[in-house]
Parts: structure tokens; sequence; C-alpha cells
């Protein structure tokens, strides 16, 4: 190791140092600085403790007569704001070259060390770190970001283990769960066959392009525009329309199956729909018993089950079953399918929110009461046939009444679950994409204060004593799971909900509480009634 010689600390009158103003060729200005704040906690911590200013000396350069403090601007102002009339220096040797001068001057003000968080929250006194000049800010920030890149590693841990986290939101906007429905769809899924002409959801569920061209078409016309006018403006630029049937998403069905079904458990589907949940289950080597009131749709759904699956053996195919859930015991006796089941997992009708087929026994052709009570027998039958210590899921959503007011669908299916001795088990909050939303909800809340749902619960209910779970299924490990969710599956709550509810004319809600307008400033106007305005 090289010699290091040392230099002797010296006092020297303060009237004989300069700061660095930029004054020595070559090296800049001093570029520290200090806030107010922090410049009064130096200038109190030198009263305090005056033997530190011995025990850490300023450097200087000699420079045209004076001494040009290298490091050290800030301790020089204060002292001499203190009254000081000498300084404790060290002075840098007068042949030292510039390139030198300009590395003291920045590793003087560097900090290459970070802050222990732990040691100084549990081991030093907040006040006196604070009175000493430390950063609280700086400590904050990194304390926050040392929490986030925590934060980051266990989610990344989880998403290793589990795909999707195991919380109680399940975001399908996020980029993991992106690029795995895109997985799944390039396989070849197509879960929007089978659907009857004509029979679809709402025309108003499409892109913001389809307004964009509303609009445009309205002030070529004159006039509104039709759905068809709309669409085939469209197609003269090359765009399609969107699809206006629901398609399930075929993550939320891979990470259903992983959690709450044993392996190569067997899976019933009352209400199949698309073709979607039996080519997830036939990928995970579960199989897959789905029944649907309509041929066509069954129809549809063997013919994609074949094109995704085509190197399967007919054996490991989905089973597609036809008839009226209600009667899903005969139904399955007369196909010889073992009413034996593993899982039970589902996405019924949402009565008569989206409708299905004009069929009289369609669930979504009847009026709620009829729904509800056709709903139960199909809950209650399949249920029967769920081996103990086994789990139900179905994935839901509340629905309006022609008033506007949610029916509380949600909590039907969860009485109707639970009388038949399941236990409510898990609530999870599936948020969905805006899409065409954000453009619809202006005119829908400001008339009537309806929130834009981008939401469905996914609700997932225990059949037998939850304290035996852990001997029924085997740990979910694509890596490693973690110890909490494979002991009991019990997803971990990161969300509350806030539930509205309006007494008196939901017709009248506009004219009382008038349109929301926001300014810049915190205060929120409310244009409308005089007495309810901020201003």
């Amino acid at each position: 190791m090289e010699k290091i010689d040392l230099i002797q600390s010296v006092v020297l009158k303060i009237s004989d140092l300069e700061t660095n103003k930029g004054q020595i060729k070559g090296l800049a200005k001093n570029p520290r600085f200090i806030r107010d704040d922090r410049y009064n906690k130096l200038k109190r911590s030198i009263e305090e403790s005056p033997e530190m200013i011995a025990l850490r000396e300023c450097l200087v350069f000699p420079y045209g007569g004076k001494y040009v403090i290298i490091g050290g601007n800030m301790r020089y102002r204060a002292q001499k704001e203190l009254g000081y009339t000498e300084i404790v220096c060290k002075i840098i040797p007068p042949d030292t070259p510039v390139e030198a001068l300009q590395a003291y001057t920045i590793k003087d003000n560097s900090g290459f060390g970070e802050w222990d968080m732990d040691a100084l929250a549990n081991d030093w006194s907040p006040e006196d770190l604070a009175n000493w000049g430390v950063d609280f800010d700086f400590i904050e920030d990194a304390a926050q970001s040392e929490a986030d890149r925590k934060e980051e590693k266990a989610i990344r841990k989880l998403v290793d283990d589990f795909i999707i986290p195991p919380f109680s939101i399940l975001n399908t906007r996020g980029k993991e769960w992106q690029e795995r429905h895109k997985q799944w769809v390039d396989l070849g899924i197509k879960s929007e066959l089978g659907r009857e002409d004509g029979i679809t959801f709402a025309k108003t569920s499409q892109p913001p392009i389809y307004y964009q061209t509303k609009n445009q078409l309205a002030e070529q016309f004159g006039r509104k525009p039709t759905h068809e006018e709309i669409i085939e403006e469209l197609h003269n630029k090359g765009i399609e329309e969107q699809k206006s049937v629901s398609i399930f998403d075929p993550v939320l069905t891979e990470i259903s199956y992983r959690w709450f079904n044993v392996k190569r458990g067997r899976i019933l589907d009352p209400f199949a729909g698309g073709s979607v949940r039996g080519i997830v289950a036939a990928k995970l080597g579960m199989q897959y018993v789905g029944n649907d009131l309509r041929t066509e749709q069954i129809i549809a759904d063997i013919q994609n089950a074949k094109e995704c699956l085509f190197d399967f053996d007919t054996d490991k195919l989905p089973i597609y079953t036809t008839g009226d859930s209600q009667q899903i015991d005969e139904i399955l006796k007369i196909e010889n399918i073992t009413p034996q089941f593993d899982m039970i997992f589902s996405c019924p009708p949402y009565a008569d929110l989206e409708v299905y087929s004009d069929r009289p026994n369609d669930l979504s052709n009847m009026d709620y009461q009829q729904f509800i009570s056709a709903y139960r027998i199909i809950i209650e039958k399949s249920c029967k046939m769920l081996k103990n210590n086994r789990f139900a899921v179905f994935v839901v959503g509340d629905i309006r009444d022609k008033k506007g007011v949610y029916r509380n669908f949600v909590g039907d299916t969860i009485k109707a679950f639970t009388d038949c001795g399941l236990q409510y088990y898990n609530h999870l909050i599936l948020v969905n994409q805006i899409n065409s939303l954000a453009i619809r909800i202006r005119r829908k809340f400001q008339a009537s204060r309806k929130a834009g749902k981008t939401h469905q619960n996914v609700l997932a209910f225990y059949k037998g004593e939850p304290e035996e779970m852990p001997a029924m299924f085997e740990q979910i490990n694509m890596k490693k799971a973690i110890e909490q969710f494979n002991k009991s599956r019990e997803n971990t709550e990161i969300h509350e909900e806030v539930i509205c509810f309006y007494k008196g004319n939901i017709s009248d809600i506009n004219k009382e509480f008038g349109n929301v307008i926001s300014d810049d400033n915190p205060e929120t106007k409310v244009s409308g009634n005089t007495d309810t305005n901020l201003e």
C-alpha cells in the first residue's frame, strides 16, 4: 500500500478563508447547498457540541493569498454566523492538481454508505436524529424504497408460486395477468362461439373508436346514427366490431382450479357456457363435466375443445351434456356420468342482465324470483354431488332491477350455498378491464350516481371442516408455496367494501344532488342546489 503523508490540523483566521465560488481555474463552484431548516440544525449542533469542529476540519486550498474552502463550506458559514473568529482546517498541498481538487469537492459531500433503517428505528431516538441534522425525508424515502423492494420481491415470489398472488383482489389489468391471458387465448380458445344471433350482451359494450365514429357520423348526418350505420362505417375503415358477448377469463379459470381443486380432481360446471373452462381443465389434467341448456352451445364447445386439444386422447377431453340444470342429477345419470366431484366451478347467468337464448326455461328469461328459485335448485343438486372437504367456486356480480336498485344477487348466491351446508370461505374481487366504460359512465353517473361497475365477485365455499383441509389438498408448488395459503386456502384480504344505500326516489337523485364538478382546489364543488356548493 502506498505511504500516505498525514496532514496536520491548523487553526486559521476566519478572515483568511473564502468559499469556493469557482475562482480556481478548472474547479467549478461548490455544488452543495443546505436548506434553511437543516442549516439551523447545523448551527444548533455546533452550539451543543463545539468539540466536533476540532474533530472534523475544513479542507482548504491556498490560492491568491487566501484559503479556498474545498470541503466544509456550510460549516464555515455556520461558524462565521455564530461569531467564531478561527476555524480548525487541514491545508491541501499547493501542488495538488485541479483534478484532485474536483474529486475532493465531490467526495467530501458524497455518502457512500446507506442508513440501516432497522438500526435507526430501534436503537436511536428520532428527536436526537432530527436535532443532529439527519434528513428524515431521505430516511423515509429510503425506508419506503426498501419496503417497496421487499414488497416487490415478495410479490414476485408469490407469482412464481401461485401464478397470481393469492390476495382478495385479482387484477386482470396487471402485466402478469395479461401475459398469461394471451398465452391461453393463443391456444385457439373461442369461447364466444355458440351464442344465438341477436342474443348477446349490450351493444354499448364497445371500444372508444365506436363512440368516436358515432359522434363523427352524428355531425355528418345531423342526427343520431343507428348502430348498423356505425358498424358499417367501422368496417369501411377496416375496423372489426367488438364481439358483444361476454367471455370468461381463462386465467381466473386456471388459478381457481390450481387453488381450489385437488390434483386430477373432477369438476362440475352446471352453467357451462363457452369452451374456456373445459379446455383449461383438460390442460391441467382435470376432468371437466359441463352442462348447458342449448345444444348449439355444446356443439360449439366440443368443436373448439377438439381444436385446442387436438393431441389429447378422447378420454382426456372435456365432457359436455345438454339439458336444464334443474335436472342436473338426472342428466348425468342418463349420460352414465359418476355423480361425484372434487370441485364445483361455474359462472351462472346474471338473471336477465345477459340473455343467452329465447327458451322459456332459460334462467336469463325468467323474472328474478323465478330465477332465484331455479338457481337454488341447481346449486342444491350440484352441492349434493360435491365430495366432502372440497370447494365450490362461483363467479358472480350484483345486478340492478329496472329501477336501478341492486338485487343483492351476490347475497342470494351466498345464502343458496350456506343453506346447503357449505361454509362461506373466500370472497375475492376480480377487477375487470374498463374498456368503453370510461366514455359511458359520465352521463350515467351524473344522472343517477350509479358507479361504473368494473369488478366481479369470486365466491369460494367449502364443504367439510376447514381444519381437515391441509390433509386433503397438496401444496401448490410451482416452486414452493407460502405457509398460510397451503394450510388453509385463505386468500389474504387487501380490500374493504364501501356499500351505498339511498333513501328516497331514485329518479330524483340528479335533481337533489346535481352534477359533480371538480376544480383545481382541494375542495369539490357540486352544481345544483346552492346550499350544497362548497364555495
